[in-house]
């Protein structure tokens, strides 16, 4: 019962687990943005919320390396650590929209391809087949996390527009969410032609 108890509760899952806390956190600091309040208010904010977002990105890095490196990867693990990453990335999408810093369409796209690739990963699992990430799907998250914070921060900041950045590294994290979900699903069907 202790080692059981050990691998559900280990350093890297405690981290996953830390980093789905901190996403009601960064919504309610989105929400805060959404009043009458002033300028320096909203920035403070928006700051806070991105340095939130940006702990939570590192802590991603750090459990899956903890993990590696000590052996204490779970099944707890590869299923929460990559719900966080999505459900972090599109909780943040969502809540940006009435912000006007994020296009629901867009939004949309992200939540469609999840849907998409969780589903054919469902279904390989089902099949006995395990589909790991892509070095694509790596690079869209690292993509995704560098342009969300900088949307979440919003303002300029030492004269570098902070928005527009946000806007590039999106718009890249978003050709390599298109890329990599292409390639689950031509993975997908090729393994299942197999059986």
């Amino acid at each position: 019962m202790a080692t059981q108890k050990q691998k559900i509760f280990n350093v890297p899952n405690i981290l996953t687990l830390g980093r789905i806390a901190t996403i009601p956190i960064i919504m309610g600091l989105l929400f805060l943005q959404m009043g009458q309040n002033t300028f320096e208010f909203n920035k403070t904010v928006a700051l806070v919320s991105a340095i939130l977002f940006i702990l939570a990105g590192i802590s991603d890095l750090v459990d899956g390396a903890y993990a590696r490196k000590y052996g204490q990867v779970s099944l707890m693990g590869k299923f929460f650590d990559p719900m966080a990453d999505k459900l972090i990335h599109l909780s943040v999408m969502i809540l940006l929209i009435p912000l006007g810093r994020f296009p629901a369409w867009l939004a949309i796209l992200h939540l469609f391809r999840e849907i998409f690739v969780s589903g054919m990963r469902s279904v390989a699992a089902g099949e006995g087949l395990i589909i790991s990430a892509s070095k694509m799907a790596k690079k869209k998250t690292a993509w995704l996390n560098v342009g969300l914070a900088a949307l979440l921060v919003h303002y300029d900041i030492l004269g570098v527009s902070a928005y527009s950045f946000g806007w590039v590294c999106t718009a890249v994290g978003t050709f390599y969410s298109i890329l990599s979900g292409v390639e689950y699903g031509i993975l997908f069907f090729k393994e299942m032609k197999k059986k």
